[in-house]
């Protein structure tokens, strides 16, 4: 996939949570520039008790939509619309309605609202239904052909007692679990600069290419860390560094600095990373199941502040 020769696709998922809306504006700040695509999404449980007669449940759905009443999950999408009119994203005159789709097997359908903003891209609202949120984040990220998911995490990362009994978050689930780029958000500011960590490893260096393009996209200032987790590390680590602000360079971003740091990687990463909008990072080679125990999605758990998984 060249990202440079086409239009950047962002699939946002919207919950109750305002650390989404905070994504929103980062995706729209990279829309100025690249005039994204945006999807937003909310995937609302599916309804029981409705397994028959799935067209009247239909049509009595699309009736609740004409009337101006809210589905569940609507009021977050209106939410996230009214954000992006007033950054510009959409005219306010601009009246779409909604049309009605049958992807699940859910009689009552998902619906998609779409709106096109000054740049030519698209502004899409989407209404999904599912019993397993993660699986059709993917489906939605698939169908869309999505960059890059925007998913908003808890403001605090959850930690002793309380993450041992609590399931795993649902930003966790569709960072494991995604082909796509995930920006997992949390506290997100632009303007603060991305902080691009590298390892030197083949995928850390195969990344490059896509942290470069986001960079761009958005005008971000950029500095490069790469951890070296004992003295015998640190001139590989140096050299990752190094490598790193040569590719930056020779694709017309200078970055701020550059730095080596020694020590655990997690910990490392997240001290420095938290003076940051954001922090990129490379997938882990580890296969899904065990990608809690890789090094980039511990610091997506624990991180204070934003985290991004370049796939």
């Amino acid at each position: 996939m060249k990202q440079d020769d086409e239009r950047l696709r962002i699939l946002i998922c919207i919950g109750g949570g305002p650390e989404a809306y905070a994504g929103l504006r980062y995706a729209a700040r990279l829309s100025h520039k690249n005039c994204a695509d945006i999807g937003l999404l909310y995937v609302r449980p599916e309804d029981r008790g409705l397994t028959s007669g799935g067209m009247d449940v239909r049509v009595a759905r699309e009736n609740v939509l004409d009337w101006g009443l809210e589905l569940p999950g609507m009021m977050h999408l209106k939410k996230a619309r009214d954000i992006l009119v007033e950054l510009g994203e959409i005219t306010p005159e601009t009246n779409r309605d909604w049309k009605h789709l049958q992807i699940s097997g859910d009689p009552v359908g998902e619906y998609i609202r779409e709106y096109e903003n000054p740049c030519g891209g698209s502004i899409s609202l989407r209404l999904r239904t599912a019993t397993d949120v993660t699986s059709v984040v993917i489906d939605e990220a698939d169908r869309c052909e999505a960059h890059m998911i925007i998913v908003g995490a808890s403001p605090e990362p959850m930690g002793g007692l309380k993450k041992l009994i609590s399931p795993k978050p649902l930003a966790l689930k569709i960072a494991a679990h995604s082909k796509q780029s995930v920006l997992v958000a949390r506290h997100l500011e632009p303007g603060r600069g991305h902080l691009v960590c590298v390892d030197g490893s083949e995928r850390s260096t195969t990344m490059l290419h896509k942290a470069i393009h986001y960079a761009h996209a958005c005008g971000c200032d950029v500095s490069i860390l790469s951890v070296a987790e004992d003295a015998s590390q640190v001139q590989s680590a140096q050299q990752a560094a190094d490598f790193a602000v040569a590719q930056f360079k020779a694709d017309g971003i200078t970055p701020v600095e550059s730095f080596v740091e020694t020590g655990d990687p997690v910990e490392s990463i997240i001290t420095v990373g938290y003076d940051y909008s954001l922090i990129v990072m490379a997938e882990s080679e580890k296969p899904w199941f065990a990608k809690g125990f890789s090094v980039v999605h511990e610091v997506v758990e624990k991180a204070r502040n934003s985290v991004m998984i370049v796939k």
